[in-house]
């Protein structure tokens, strides 16, 4: 057995030279671990230490089956409870195919006579775990949400009656040799390396692992029959690219396996078109037999969707995410221009109330100063959200909204929007967040704009009661990481200076007085004094409930927060132009300065936007 190869710093091997690993590995036992088997159950005794050869393996809850962690090549697995004694505190499973070196405790304490290093390598490579634990509650503690796992082999399948289109790989193999280290992988490859493979495909998942070691993604391209080739594919990667070219109806053997194999978690849809548009054809024929991750529309008519699938499967993905904030909302259309024009491209919109209205638009391809004309068509001249009425339901007559919505987004899904999406509402029958990402658009806004006491609630089809995403989370950032990797733009629209009103309690009437003041014809409706009013209360109430805090953020998160219209309060939507042009000029000059200083997350998404002409040495910067 040779040692192993290339390592990355959380390795076991790192600190051992040649001699000591081929010494350690000599004196341990190849295992093989087919995918989804159990390699540590819970509760079993800690008898064995094992450290993967190649493959990933995830670590999990015996409770819920939730996982907690992956383990990847040259990590240990099970060296806690190996050393602390007692029983193992979770399972762990093979997510691909995967080979480990064991070794019991008595083999292990008589290695470490000839190989005295071997300990402090475990003591350091334990130190690691327990500081990636460390981390992961830290995160808990703050609410943040544990992100995708990079990608590092993907299988791309046929799906339906169709076959993969050969220009889609050409094209997709392109675009992503330029931006990091990539290798796409066919039978024919496999065939070359591999001439007379095992009837188990494990010579085969060896060769894959030993290119994985050298390249940042692996794309392995499945044949239209179950061959030896596109089984071990399918065994080996992280992830399944559903390519939908043909008729929906039925799965073909391959995307039958590769749908028991992998977790919806790993499953992507890629919808090819010949053409771009707001929405695409439905997308529920493929998804009635195929529950998927996240479905992306991908037009042969140029390189943009090709250049956004690539780096969603880097790690490079660019979000934007839109903050609730009522009057306030033009801004978001302003500062998307501003980042268009500065050569940004965003790959993921989501948001929270108002910020959902504006994502929902990027994600529908509106350029965005037919988004400011229709917002202020719909504001201003209709006054969607001036009526009042007899407030038995809500300060506002909601209809008018409602009538607006469905025209300006139509009866379109939202996983038929050219760019993924996602609206944030909060679900008053579960005390829960929704993260909603399927469905009418159109409801899913309404939903998330469902101002408590303003607006009437939501009632979705399961009869569950939604309201304003602001009143749990009014800046979803952290939904938008569990969705992707890559930087994000966060635009969060509270008021950047707390509000003092210059204002006298005792001055406000009780309702005798209000009464006497509106239709007393004696003396005149004598205006009331300036207190704001309940819809105004209630959205700087839930402002004061967003979660995200700019000292959580990481790098790659640039948060900005347009100045503010004096004297313009959350529900005034009449100086709608006035707060569009401010935000717009403010944000070209926030981008040049946030460039002269450096800004990483900035830098990220300039450099991941770009077609670069060699790949990025780092895909996390």
């Amino acid at each position: 057995m040779t040692p192993p190869g290339s390592l990355d710093e959380q390795s076991f091997w790192t600190d051992l030279g040649p001699q000591q690993q081929l010494e350690i590995t000599s004196a341990m036992r190849v295992r093989k671990v087919a995918r989804d088997e159990v390699l540590i159950e819970q509760e079993s005794p800690a008898h064995t230490l094992f450290i993967v050869n190649f493959g990933l393996f995830e670590v999990r809850h015996a409770a819920d089956a939730e996982v907690v962690a992956e383990i990847g090549a040259g990590q240990l697995i099970g060296e806690i409870g190996f050393f602390a004694g007692g029983v193992r505190t979770a399972s762990v499973v093979a997510a691909r195919d995967s080979e480990v070196l064991e070794i019991s405790r008595a083999d292990f304490d008589a290695l470490t006579t000839s190989v005295p290093e071997l300990h402090g390598a475990v003591t350091r490579a334990l130190g690691k775990r327990l500081a990636r634990v460390a981390s992961v509650l830290r995160g808990s503690v703050s609410g943040s949400t544990r992100s995708p796992t990079p990608l590092r082999m993907v299988v791309i399948v046929g799906a339906g009656s169709g076959d993969i289109p050969g220009e889609f790989v050409a094209r997709l193999r392109k675009t992503l040799s330029a931006r990091i280290r990539s290798r796409f992988l066919t039978a024919n490859d496999a065939a070359a390396h591999c001439s007379r493979p095992s009837g188990d495909g494990y010579d085969i998942a060896r060769w894959l692992a030993d290119v994985e070691r050298d390249h940042d993604l692996v794309v392995c391209v499945a044949d239209a029959e179950l061959t030896l080739w596109t089984q071990t594919a399918l065994r080996s990667a992280d992830q399944a690219l559903l390519v939908a070219d043909g008729s929906p109806d039925g799965l073909n053997p391959v995307e039958f396996l590769a749908l028991k194999l992998f977790p919806l978690a790993r499953r992507r849809l890629i919808r090819i078109k010949a053409r771009r548009s707001g929405y695409a054809a439905p997308s529920a024929p493929w998804l009635r037999l195929r529950d998927v991750f996240m479905t992306h529309h991908v037009a042969l008519q140029d390189d943009d969707d090709f250049d956004s699938l690539a780096r969603f499967l880097s790690g490079q993905a660019i979000g934007y995410v839109a903050g609730g904030g009522g009057a306030f909302g033009p801004a978001h259309v302003a500062i998307f221009k501003a980042f268009r024009e500065k050569g940004i491209a965003f790959d993921i919109h989501g948001g929270s109330s108002v910020g959902s209205a504006m994502a929902g638009t990027f994600s529908l391809l509106m350029e965005p100063d037919a988004i400011n004309a229709a917002t202020q068509e719909m504001f201003v001249r209709r006054r969607a959200l001036k009526r009042f009425t007899f407030p038995r339901y809500g300060l506002l007559d909601h209809k008018v909204f409602d009538e607006e919505l469905r025209t300006r987004y139509g009866d379109g899904a939202i996983e038929d929007a050219w760019k993924p999406y996602f609206a944030v509402a909060t679900d008053l029958s579960t005390y829960s967040m929704r993260v909603m990402r399927e469905g009418p658009l159109w409801q899913a806004i309404r939903a998330s704009c469902a101002i408590p006491g303003v607006l009437p609630p939501f009632f979705d089809e399961a009869g569950h009661m939604l309201v304003d995403g602001g009143v749990i989370d009014n800046l979803p950032a952290a939904a938008m990481n569990s969705l992707k990797t890559g930087p994000n733009l966060i635009v969060d629209l509270r008021p950047l200076d707390h509000c003092i009103f210059n204002f006298d309690y005792h001055s406000i009437p009780g309702r005798r007085q209000i009464l006497g003041r509106m239709f007393n014809v004696w003396t005149g409706r004598r205006p009331l004094p300036p207190c704001p009013g309940p819809a105004s209360v209630i959205l700087r109430s839930i402002f004061g409930r967003t979660r995200y805090r700019p000292d959580s953020k990481s790098p790659l998160e640039l948060v900005l927060r347009p100045p503010n219209l004096q004297g313009l309060h959350l529900m005034n939507w009449d100086r709608h132009a006035e707060v569009f042009d401010t935000a717009y000029k403010w944000a070209l000059q926030e981008i040049e300065t946030l460039r002269a200083q450096g800004n990483p997350a900035l830098a990220a998404m300039e450099c991941f936007s770009r077609a670069p002409s060699g790949y990025v040495e780092s895909r996390r910067l």
